[in-house]
């Protein structure tokens, strides 16, 4: 039996999938469990690193689609090995497309001191409403914002308002879709002003669809 852990970098998922073989004829044995771990790129081609470790040794993979092998109970991971890609996207497609999508991120801005959206931010309300449909069921967290150009006070409770807005007009694609909302005033700028500023692109609201 063989067991073969393909390990994505950050931003995608860990993969893990369980390949059986059967050996006929012979009154031979089975062999011991073998384990193969394969570190693969995110979406981006960013590569990370991953840590092999046994009883008696380790072995760090960090280049993409490079192998390490740990034959069985006891046995330390060998050195790591390229795997040639087509061949392991060949022989795994059926693997590698049961994958889910990657979160997929989303940025509204709205005009000053409103619940309005930017005409920049409408024209892309459609594609973000169609990919939260088309990965149904699925999670969804809302971030509401606002810029410093209120009190504090005043600035949190409008960023709850932009983001309860979003949450609304996503949950009319499916009433039973879990959407979490969270806002933060103007504390979490994405672009850091003085005190009292206006500022457009801290004017918004992020969405994570999973």
């Amino acid at each position: 039996m063989t067991a073969l852990i393909a390990v994505a970098s950050p931003g995608r998922l860990l993969l893990s999938v369980l390949l059986s073989t059967l050996l006929l004829g012979g009154c031979a044995s089975p062999p011991p469990p073998q384990t193969r771990v394969i570190l693969m790129p995110d979406a981006d081609g960013h590569v990370g690193a991953v840590s092999v470790t046994s009883p008696a040794g380790r072995q760090a993979i960090d280049q993409g689609f490079a192998e390490v092998t740990v034959a069985g109970p006891g046995q330390a991971p060998t050195a790591a090995q390229a795997v040639a890609q087509p061949l392991f996207e060949q022989q795994h497609r059926q693997v590698l497309a049961a994958q889910p999508s990657p979160p997929k991120t989303f940025i509204l801005n709205f005009l000053s001191d409103s619940m309005e959206l930017t005409p920049q931010s409408k024209a892309l309300l459609p594609e973000v409403l169609e990919t939260a449909r088309q990965r149904i069921p699925t999670e969804i967290s809302v971030f509401g914002h606002a810029d410093g150009s209120g009190a504090p006070s005043y600035n949190l409770d409008l960023s709850g308002q932009r983001a309860r807005k979003v949450a609304g007009l996503l949950q009319r694609l499916d009433p039973k879709l879990r959407i979490n909302v969270e806002f933060f005033g103007d504390t979490v700028p994405l672009v850091p002003t003085r005190p009292g500023k206006s500022e457009p692109r801290n004017r918004r609201v992020e969405i994570l669809i999973l």
